[in-house]
C-alpha cells in the first residue's frame, strides 16, 4: 500500500484511537503494526471475526473486561531454563493466562454458529490450571510474595525478627542510659546499609566503641554501630541473604514449569493478543456507530459516510462510483469528478473516502449507513494537499505534477486514485489539458478516480465521457455558505465573487470583476446553474414524497390500531352478551327442573301438558342463544356469501383505498386478492366490487409491492427486511411480522436476511420452527434469494 497516501489519509490517528482500545501492550503493538490487507480473503478474515464479536457483546454473551497485563518482558526470562521471574512479574504471568484460559473456556460454551470464527482464533490458548494454581500460592495479584503460606520463608522471617528484636533491645540501653544521654544525638536508633547504628555526636566518638558507617554532612555526628550488637546485625544480614536464596530457588523453580511450556505460552500470548485487536475493532465500531462494508463486484457506494476524524463535526455525505456503470442513475462511471466552491467538503470527501477504504482493509467497520458497499484495492493512491517541498525547491505545482506522475505510473485496474484541485497551480488552460490527459491515462488503467477541481473544462470533461460522472458540493446562495452535501450527477459552480463581495472586497472591485465575468462567460455556466438548480429542486421533490409516504404510513398506522381497538371492544361485547344468555338458559333449565322436582316432592303427577310446555321454553330459549350466536359470529368475519362476488373480480379494499382482483374464495367466506404483486386474504364485507371500468375512470393505479415491503407502518409485510441487524432486533421484528400475518390473515410472506456467517438465517429458522402459526419455512431456489431469503408458509 502507497505509504503517502496513509500518511496523508492519516490512518495512523484512527490506528491510535483503535490501538487505545485494546486490553494488552501484545494486542496493542500488534495493532499498530498490522499490514493493510490487499486481498479479500485477508480483509475478510480480519472483518468477519470483529463483526461477530460485536453481536455477541451486543447481545451479552462475551464479557470483554478482560485482565491482560504486559507479559512479553517476561517470554525472553521463560525461554531460558535455570532463570527466575520476580515475584512481580510471575504475578503478571498468572493473571494473563487465568484471563486466558476463562475467555477461550467461555467462548468453546457459546454455539458455534454465533462464535465459531471467535472459537478458531483461541484454538492455540493452552490450559494452564497446575501452573496458575501455583503462581498464585506463591504470589498475589499485585506481585507480593505470600510469605506467610511458605514454610520455609515464614521460618527464616521469624529469626529475622527474633534478631532484630535482641539488636533493638541492646540499642535501646544506649538511649536510656542516663550516662550517654549526652553522647547520643537523638532519643531512636537508625539504619545504614540495613544494619542498626546510633547517632553519636562526633566529640563524644570514643565513649562508644564500635564501627563508623557514616558521619553527617555538617560532622557533628557520626553513626556508630556498637560493638555489642555487631554480631547481631551480622545474623541479621545472613538471614536476609538466606531469605533472597530461598526466594530464588522458589521463583526459579516456578519458572522451570513454564519454561517446559515455553512454546505454549507464546502461542497463547499470540492468540489471545490476536483476540484483543479484534476486541478494539469491535469497541470502536460500536462507540462509532459503524457498519461493515458490502462487496459488490467493483462498486463503490458509501451512504451517510462520516470521517472518523472529525466526531460530532462530521457531515454525512453519498458517493457512488462503479468501474462498470453497473450503478444506475448518478454514480455509474468509474471517475467522478468534483465542483463546488472552496471551503465546500470537496477535499473532505476525498478524505473520508480514502480513510474508510483503508480502515476496511484493516478488517474494521466503516462510520457509514448498512448497505455501503468497497471494493478490495491493492493501491490507494491519493495526490491531496500542497505538496511544495522547501528543502527540494519545488513549487506547488512541481510537487503535485511529481506526485501525480508517480500515481499515473502505480495505478492499475484495481487502484483507487484520489486528486485534489487537478490541473490548480499553472496556467489554467494548460493545466485543465494535462489533467485531462491524466484522467484518461488513469481511465485507460482501469483506476477509479475521485478528482476535485475549480476548471471548467474539466466539468465538460465529464460530460463527454461515458466513464465519468460530474458532482457538486451544495452551495446556499442566500446565506453563501456551503451545505456539505454532495449532489450528483451535476457539476458545481466556485461563487468566486460572491464569497469575495461577502468577505469585504470593494464594491466597485467587484463590479469590474463581474463586468469581465460578463463579458467572457459562455453558455455553459448558465447551464450549469440550471442543471444544479433542478438537481435541488428534484432532491427536495424526493424529499417531499418522503414526508407523504411517513404521513400516509402513521394514518395507516393509527387506523389499524383503531380498527383493532373497535374489533376487540366488539368481541369483548359479544362475548360478554353470549355469557349472558347462556346464563339465561342454565338458570331456565334449573328452574324448570326444580319445578319438576317440586311436584313430584309433592306427590303429584306433572300433567303432559305441562311437561311439553316446559320443554319447549327450553328448546325455544337454546333457538334464540343459537340464533344470537350465528348473528355475532357473521358480525365478526363468518358473512353470509356475497353474489357479486366472484374470481376475477375487480375490487377495492376498504381499508387501504387499494384496487385488486380477486384470486380464488377462501375459507370461511373470506376471499384471496391480489393487488400487482401483492396478495392477502380479506373477508367480503372489507372488499367493494368495482365496475369494469372503474380502474381507469377513477384514476387510480394497482398498488405496486414495494408499498407493502416495510414493516414500520405496524401492517403485515411481505418481505421483511432484517439485513444489518443484531440478531435479537431481527427476532423481535420476526415476532411483530407473525402477530401481523394472523390478524390479516397473510398466507405467506418472506424475510430477508442475507447471507453473512448464516447467523440471522438459522437463529430466525430456530424461532419460526417453534412457532405455532408457522406451517412450513423454507429457502427459495438461488434466482429468488437463495440461503440469504426465508420464506414462511402460515397455517
Amino acid at each position: 500500500m502507497d505509504a503517502h497516501a496513509v500518511e496523508i489519509l492519516e490512518l495512523s490517528r484512527v490506528m491510535s484511537e483503535v490501538g487505545d482500545l485494546c486490553r494488552s501492550t501484545a494486542g496493542a503493538d500488534l495493532l499498530r503494526s498490522q499490514p493493510i490487507a490487499v486481498d479479500e480473503a485477508g480483509v475478510d478474515a480480519l472483518l468477519r471475526p470483529s463483526v461477530q464479536l460485536r453481536a455477541l457483546i451486543a447481545e451479552q454473551s462475551v464479557d470483554v473486561g478482560l485482565d491482560l497485563p504486559e507479559v512479553s518482558d517476561t517470554l525472553p526470562i521463560t525461554e531460558k531454563a535455570g532463570t527466575a521471574l520476580e515475584p512481580e512479574a510471575a504475578a503478571r504471568v498468572g493473571r494473563f493466562l487465568r484471563t486466558s484460559q476463562s475467555l477461550a473456556r467461555r467462548t468453546r460454551e457459546l454455539p458455534s454458529d454465533d462464535a465459531g470464527l471467535l472459537q478458531e482464533l483461541l484454538v492455540p490458548v493452552g490450559e494452564f490450571p497446575d501452573e496458575v494454581a501455583h503462581i498464585f500460592r506463591i504470589v498475589t495479584d499485585g506481585g507480593e510474595l505470600r510469605e506467610s503460606d511458605i514454610p520455609e520463608l515464614a521460618a527464616i522471617r521469624r529469626r529475622i525478627r527474633r534478631l532484630q528484636a535482641t539488636v533493638e533491645s541492646a540499642a535501646g540501653r544506649y538511649l536510656s542510659d542516663p550516662a550517654f544521654r549526652e553522647v547520643v544525638n537523638g532519643d531512636r536508633a537508625t539504619e545504614r546499609d540495613g544494619r542498626t547504628v546510633l547517632p553519636v555526636h562526633a566529640k563524644h566518638r570514643a565513649r562508644v566503641p564500635g564501627i563508623v558507617h557514616e558521619v553527617s554532612g555538617s560532622g557533628a555526628t557520626v553513626f556508630v554501630e556498637p560493638q555489642e550488637i555487631v554480631d547481631g546485625n551480622n545474623l541479621i544480614v545472613e538471614e536476609q541473604f538466606a531469605y533472597q536464596r530461598e526466594v530464588l530457588r522458589i521463583m526459579r523453580r516456578l519458572t522451570g514449569m513454564l519454561h517446559a511450556r515455553q512454546d505454549e505460552l507464546v502461542a497463547t500470548v499470540a492468540a489471545v493478543a490476536h483476540f484483543d485487536t479484534i476486541v478494539a475493532r469491535a469497541e470502536y465500531a460500536r462507540r462509532r456507530d459503524c457498519s461493515p462494508a458490502e462487496r459488490r463486484g467493483n462498486t463503490i457506494a458509501l451512504h451517510a459516510a462520516r470521517h472518523p476524524l472529525l466526531g460530532k463535526d462530521a457531515v454525512p455525505i453519498e458517493l457512488v462510483l462503479s468501474a462498470g456503470g453497473g450503478v444506475e442513475g448518478p454514480g455509474g462511471g468509474r471517475a467522478l469528478i468534483v465542483t463546488g466552491p472552496n471551503t465546500g467538503g470537496k477535499t473532505a470527501a476525498l478524505k473520508t473516502l480514502g480513510l474508510l477504504a483503508l480502515m476496511n482493509q484493516l478488517g474494521m467497520e466503516v462510520p457509514a449507513s448498512p448497505g455501503s458497499t468497497l471494493p478490495v484495492f491493492d493501491q490507494i493512491l491519493a495526490d491531496i494537499g500542497d505538496e511544495q517541498s522547501l528543502q527540494q525547491s519545488l513549487s506547488t505545482f512541481s510537487g503535485h505534477v511529481r506526485r501525480q506522475a508517480a500515481i499515473a505510473e502505480a495505478a492499475g485496474p484495481r487502484a483507487l486514485v484520489l486528486l485534489d484541485e487537478l490541473g490548480a497551480g499553472t496556467d489554467p488552460e494548460e493545466g485543465s489539458a494535462l489533467a485531462m490527459a491524466l484522467l484518461d491515462h488513469l481511465l485507460a488503467s482501469g483506476a477509479r478516480v475521485v478528482a476535485t477541481t475549480h476548471h471548467g473544462a474539466l466539468k465538460n470533461y465529464g460530460y463527454l465521457h461515458d466513464a465519468v460522472e460530474n458532482a457538486a458540493v451544495e452551495f446556499d446562495l442566500e446565506t453563501l455558505s456551503p451545505t456539505y452535501h454532495i449532489l450528483l450527477g451535476v457539476p458545481g459552480e466556485s461563487h468566486a465573487l460572491a464569497i469575495a463581495r461577502r468577505h469585504g472586497m470593494p464594491a466597485a472591485l467587484m463590479d469590474v470583476a463581474e463586468g469581465y465575468l460578463q463579458g467572457g462567460r459562455s453558455d455553459a455556466g448558465a447551464l450549469m446553474r440550471t442543471l444544479t438548480e433542478r438537481e435541488t429542486e428534484l432532491h427536495e421533490r424526493v424529499r417531499a414524497h418522503e414526508r407523504a409516504a411517513e404521513e400516509l404510513a402513521q394514518r395507516m398506522q393509527d387506523t389499524a390500531e383503531q380498527d383493532a381497538r373497535l374489533n376487540r371492544r366488539e368481541r369483548e361485547l359479544r362475548d360478554e352478551g353470549l355469557k349472558d344468555l347462556r346464563q339465561l338458559l342454565r338458570d331456565s333449565r334449573r328452574e324448570v327442573e326444580g319445578a319438576v322436582r317440586a311436584v313430584r316432592e309433592a306427590g303429584k303427577a306433572l300433567e303432559p301438558a305441562a311437561q311439553g310446555a316446559a320443554r319447549e321454553v327450553v328448546a325455544r330459549l337454546e333457538a334464540e342463544v343459537a340464533q344470537v350466536e350465528q348473528v355475532v359470529g357473521d358480525k365478526a368475519g363468518r358473512s353470509a356469501p356475497r353474489a357479486d362476488l366472484a374470481v376475477g373480480s375487480r375490487v377495492l379494499v376498504r381499508a387501504t383505498g387499494v384496487e385488486g382482483t380477486v384470486l380464488r374464495a377462501g375459507r370461511r367466506g373470506t376471499w384471496t386478492v391480489a393487488a400487482g404483486n401483492v396478495r392477502g386474504t380479506f373477508t367480503a364485507a372489507e372488499l367493494e366490487v368495482l365496475p369494469d371500468e372503474s380502474a381507469t375512470a377513477s384514476g387510480r393505479r394497482p398498488a405496486r409491492a414495494e408499498l407493502e415491503l416495510s414493516a414500520d407502518s405496524g401492517r403485515a409485510v411481505l418481505e421483511l427486511n432484517v439485513r444489518g441487524m443484531r440478531l435479537a432486533e431481527a427476532l423481535s421484528a420476526v415476532e411483530k411480522q407473525l402477530d401481523r400475518a394472523v390478524i390479516a390473515g397473510l398466507q405467506q410472506f418472506s424475510i430477508l436476511h442475507g447471507k453473512g456467517e448464516g447467523v440471522l438465517r438459522n437463529g430466525i429458522q430456530r424461532y419460526l420452527a417453534d412457532s405455532e402459526s408457522v406451517g412450513r419455512v423454507y429457502s427459495p431456489p438461488p434466482q429468488a434469494g437463495g440461503e440469504g431469503k426465508t420464506v414462511v408458509e402460515m397455517r
